[in-house]
């Protein structure tokens, strides 16, 4: 008797992974120029579920309004034109393959839309970490919002990749529940979500495919990442519902710096200097373990939150949205600042264990009565997470 095939014995299989999205906490704008940036893995979940079976290859994204199926052939002879090895070194896209899998998907040249690059870089992936054509159906739903800066297309990347390396056992996912016995899977998924992430964004720094897979928080200086362990932090996330342009304003930071350097650069150092020592306070948090500890530890970074949104305004960043937010969040007790480029966009609320339930309802309350978005989550969330209780 002949033994299975890897399509047979993987035939009906069903597996459903997990990815947090991401927040910066300190190092907004001041990361293009060399220094520390802080970002915090966000509780809000992009979740996918992957089929195997069939006699097509489908991709569903409700959430962006994507919904395609390709029938196994027509995979298999993209899969021989592109003439991928089957070895497990990570794939970047190359201009050559791009352009096989564009006429594949009848996608033209240069292509910018943010549904035609989820679908370029599924084929990418697909191709690059299946050892063979596998009949499967993908189904990715978020709780993030798409464009915000909030990670979803890195959650996307991580989600697909720990999918993918787990059904062609290259990883083992149901590792990820046992204690310190993973870093070699992170790395690897990390590393295959980077090379989905350079498709949408081109050079992206690391950071939003780090937090995603690595979960906690993510220290990034000069194009170095360190992943570090942090327990959850209970926030709240404000949309301001006002639209950005992060180009724009990263721009704005270097005219303004170029005018008044004298001026720009000794904020700029400060802003390197809250990167670091919220670094050191979030790490005091793993040996806060009382609540009297607790409160001190977030009042200390209380204090940083309120330093670093006068310097963001300061350099321009800032927005009457914003500054609105912020007075908001002070009324009851909070202390908020944005998130990301600024300029409308995202605010964050962090949460004191000492700030009572009535009072983060009043905000809410408050914040949604004038117009803005929130939901109340947590950051220093879980990575990327197996979940096999189907």
């Amino acid at each position: 008797m002949t033994s299975e095939s890897e399509p047979q014995k993987k035939a009906f299989q069903v597996i459903r992974v997990s990815a947090p999205g991401k927040v910066i906490l300190h190092g907004e704008h001041s990361v293009v120029y060399g220094k520390r940036a802080i970002a915090l893995s966000l509780d809000l979940r992009t979740r996918l579920t992957a089929a195997v079976g069939g006699d097509s290859v489908s991709l569903d994204l409700p959430d962006v309004d994507i919904k395609k199926t390709w029938p196994i052939e027509t995979v298999m002879e993209l899969w021989k034109n592109l003439g991928y090895t089957k070895d497990e070194k990570i794939k970047t896209l190359t201009e050559e393959q791009s352009h096989f899998i564009r006429s594949f998907l009848n996608f033209g040249e240069g292509i910018t839309d943010p549904k035609d690059l989820a679908i370029l870089s599924f084929f990418h992936l697909y191709i690059s970490i299946l050892h063979e054509p596998l009949p499967i159906s993908i189904t990715v739903g978020s709780q993030l919002p798409t464009g915000a800066g909030l990670g979803s297309s890195a959650a996307y990347a991580v989600c697909l990749s720990g999918a993918l390396l787990h059904l062609c056992d290259h990883i083992d996912l149901s590792k990820l529940s046992l204690p310190n016995s993973h870093p070699d899977i992170l790395k690897t998924v990390s590393e295959w979500a980077y090379a989905s992430e350079k498709i949408v964004h081109g050079t992206p720094s690391g950071i939003d495919n780090s937090v995603c897979t690595y979960g906690g928080a993510v220290s990034f200086k000069a194009g170095n990442i360190e992943p570090i362990h942090v327990p959850p932090l209970k926030v709240l996330l404000v949309n301001t519902l006002v639209p950005r342009s992060t180009k724009a304003l990263v721009a704005g930071v270097r005219e303004r710096k170029e005018r008044v350097r004298a001026v720009v650069e000794p904020i700029l150092t400060s802003l390197d200097a809250i990167a670091d020592k919220g670094l050191e306070i979030l790490c005091s948090l793993k040996n806060a373990n009382v609540y009297d500890e607790q409160v001190a530890v977030h009042e200390a970074l209380d204090e940083l939150i309120d330093i670093n949104q006068a310097l963001l305004c300061a350099i321009g960043v800032s927005h009457p949205s914003l500054d609105k937010l912020v007075g908001i969040a002070k009324s009851h007790g909070l202390h908020a600042k944005l998130t990301g480029a600024g300029g409308g966009g995202f605010g964050i609320v962090v949460v004191s264990p000492k700030i009572t339930k009535s009072a983060i309802d009043a905000c809410c309350d408050e914040l949604r009565q004038s117009g803005y978005d929130v939901w109340c989550t947590s950051v220093g969330a879980p990575g990327i997470s197996f979940h096999n209780d189907i």
